[in-house]
């Protein structure tokens, strides 16, 4: 757990906080003194490396994932080595429809390109799908190869590209503030702007996030506790990199709903959820029913997730 997270939590010196989020906070003094030499501090880093430090193979590929990957939680457990990647799912364009991929590429905010821009009203209002309904009907693409992202909308007859390299548009930059997170966004030209106003039926402007920084939350009794990893940057998701959830969770969900339309004797009219409804950037099979829930963390194909217990 990093130090700086575990202090703006609260914790300090002698208090009875032994373990946040799962994890211990003790440590464990070592001492040198004036007959210790180079090779004694060596074997104590060696015996520290070995038994507590998970060295990445540089031989693999881990900055990318891949659905029908094996899904281990619980630091891999075999009884949780049933699990699969099913889907994975990139929203380009915060309450924009997203567009499924068989494998795409990490960065240090989630999913590559995953909610990096969004749509703001002339007054500063953050576009999305519960002020917008028309919003749901923009679908977007990316194509990294060309280094492009694709736009369309049924109200747009054109459909619009816009380059991906950050030095494409002479747009300026500006600072917006969003769920106790500053960002540092760049905008783009009219022409841009002028395709959105259409496709979402008012004006508005398409922005990027460039950076960010979060903020420390109070609790009602005005302890720091704080909403997420620090070393967790997100783009313009809500609480964390990644949203996922399981196929038997989703079924389950169903089933409760046609027993509850049963009971009301409305036989055959319960709607059928479809997990996307739920615009999941990774959509899990093969376990029980919400026992993602309970994961701490987890392991796709080769790379190492954490949650933290606030999102379950």
């Amino acid at each position: 757990m990093d130090l700086l997270s575990n202090l703006e939590g609260g914790h300090v010196c002698w208090d009875d906080n032994d373990i946040i989020q799962g994890k211990p906070t003790g440590a464990v003094r070592v001492s040198f003194g004036y007959m210790s030499t180079y090779e004694d501090a060596k074997k104590f880093i060696d015996f520290i490396t070995s038994s507590f430090v998970s060295m990445p193979n540089k031989s693999e590929n881990r900055n990318t994932l891949r659905t029908k990957s094996m899904l281990l939680s619980n630091e891999g457990h075999e009884r949780n080595a049933g699990y699969y990647l099913k889907s994975i799912t990139v929203y380009p364009i915060k309450s924009c429809t997203g567009f499924s991929v068989e494998s795409w590429p990490l960065s240090s905010t989630g999913l590559q390109h995953d909610r990096e821009w969004l749509l703001k009203s002339v007054t500063g209002e953050i576009l999305t799908q519960k002020k917008v309904p028309d919003m749901c009907s923009i679908s977007t693409y990316i194509d990294l190869n060309k280094g492009i992202m694709f736009v369309e909308s049924p109200r747009c007859t054109a459909k619009l590209e816009i380059n991906l390299k950050t030095d494409s548009y002479p747009g300026g930059m500006e600072e917006i503030e969003l769920r106790a997170q500053r960002y540092e966004v760049q905008y783009y030209e009219n022409d841009v702007d002028l395709w959105f106003s259409h496709a979402v039926g008012l004006p508005c402007s398409l922005l990027r996030c460039s950076s960010s920084q979060n903020y420390s939350s109070l609790n009602k009794d005005r302890s720091r506790n704080l909403c997420r990893d620090v070393e967790c940057t997100l783009n313009f998701a809500n609480e964390a990199q990644f949203l996922l959830i399981s196929e038997e969770s989703v079924s389950d969900l169903n089933n409760r709903l046609s027993l509850i339309d049963a009971q009301k004797g409305t036989h055959g009219t319960s709607v059928q959820i479809n997990p996307m409804r739920f615009r999941p950037n990774l959509v899990v099979y093969g376990g029980e029913p919400y026992a993602e829930d309970g994961w701490l963390n987890i392991k796709i194909g080769n790379t190492n997730f954490m949650i933290p217990s606030q999102v379950h």
